[in-house]
């Protein structure tokens, strides 16, 4: 049986590239070379803290871009040669820091020649959790095509998005624009202001701002309704639970970080239910808790969401990609090291790091 390498972390506090076997594609699944694979603060968790592992070794990396190299019986929309990126989901050996990717074609988009390879990689999890939470979790209706050939009913209801400046917020931000909604208040820090408004935030101010609570609620027209907490810290709920009125939604994405910052501090607590004692809001405000791999139990998601939905908007050129923090230098392990390090000490914002495989 072939091999290949994965950078996967084997003990606590430790990485290692590792020789794992080349798995066939089985049915409905496609075989990828991987060229680029996006680090995630999420990875640093399972490394730092062995927070959700199972056991070891645990793959790294929740993206990863590349060619397809073989496909499984079944798979017709996929074919050897193509230009494809993954969400990478296997808490064994699916995940995207190898050499080769075996997922399910559902996990699956295709990628333009326009775009290359580690543009790519930035997208599949900020893209799929931001769908998720706007037209599963939320109830905004999916449009019958993008952008969306008629404007909603509810286009000018006041959508909150905070921490917009992040990797998830930008396709909050972008899906909400081309699904025909007009009123869009994205927080971040003033250095993302002039991005946020070019892919479609109506309002932006910065969470720094000591008036945020009443510059917001003006914006609104004096009432928020809903509001997607993109940086999910005690801080951010903390500030949501003075601006969301009753009735309202509210979706925030696990894990809850305990300090002010998102940062790969380990002496923080990670929460993946929102806790009584830091919880700000009356039972009259509904609050999502987003746990964006569910997304696979809705069919419609599973069987649209990555293979058609996001293969057409790339290739119409309405999802623009994350800004790239690219680490090429060294080995593979060492490139994953040096991305976990930049992670850990939070001097990655707004941009996706990237792991260059080949090419």
């Amino acid at each position: 049986m072939s091999t290949h390498t994965a950078v996967a972390t084997t003990s606590l506090g430790k990485i290692d590239a590792i020789q794992i076997p080349t798995r066939t594609p089985g049915e409905g699944d496609i075989l990828i070379k991987t060229s680029a694979a996006a680090i995630s603060l999420f990875d640093t968790y399972p490394v730092d803290r062995g927070f959700l592992i199972n056991a070891y070794p645990l793959i790294l990396g929740f993206n990863g871009a590349g060619t397809v190299v073989k496909v499984g019986t079944g798979v017709h929309d996929f074919k050897v040669g193509d230009r494809v990126v993954a969400i990478t989901m296997d808490p064994v050996q699916g995940k995207s820091s190898q050499e080769y990717i075996t997922v399910s074609r559902t996990l699956c988009a295709k990628i333009p020649d326009s775009l290359s390879f580690p543009e790519a990689a930035t997208i599949p999890d900020n893209f799929v959790t931001a769908f998720y939470v706007l037209f599963s979790q939320l109830g905004l209706p999916i449009p019958p095509s993008f952008p969306a050939p008629t404007v909603p009913s509810d286009s000018n209801t006041p959508m909150l998005v905070y921490g917009a400046g992040s990797t998830v917020g930008q396709y909050v931000i972008q899906l909400l624009q081309l699904a025909g909604y007009t009123n869009v208040i994205a927080t971040a820090s003033a250095k993302h202001h002039a991005n946020l408004r070019s892919l479609g935030a109506t309002h932006t101010f910065d969470y720094n701002s000591p008036s945020l609570v009443e510059d917001v609620t003006k914006a609104a027209g004096g009432k928020v309704t809903v509001a997607i907490d993109c940086v999910s810290v005690k801080e951010s709920l903390a500030i949501l639970g003075k601006i969301v009125s009753a009735p309202g939604k509210v979706a925030f994405l696990l894990p809850i970080k305990e300090g002010s910052t998102i940062t790969g501090n380990v002496e923080e607590k990670l929460y993946m239910n929102l806790p009584d004692d830091i919880n700000p809001f009356p039972k009259d405000i509904k609050v999502f808790e987003i746990k964006t791999f569910l997304y696979q139990q809705d069919e419609v998601l599973r069987e649209k969401l990555m293979p058609k939905f996001l293969s057409e908007l790339l290739e119409a050129g309405l999802i623009k990609p994350n800004k790239v923090r690219l680490f090429d230098h060294g080995s593979i392990k060492e490139r994953v090291e040096a991305a976990l390090d930049q992670l850990r000490h939070n001097t990655i914002k707004g941009e996706k790091a990237v792991v260059v495989f080949e090419m």
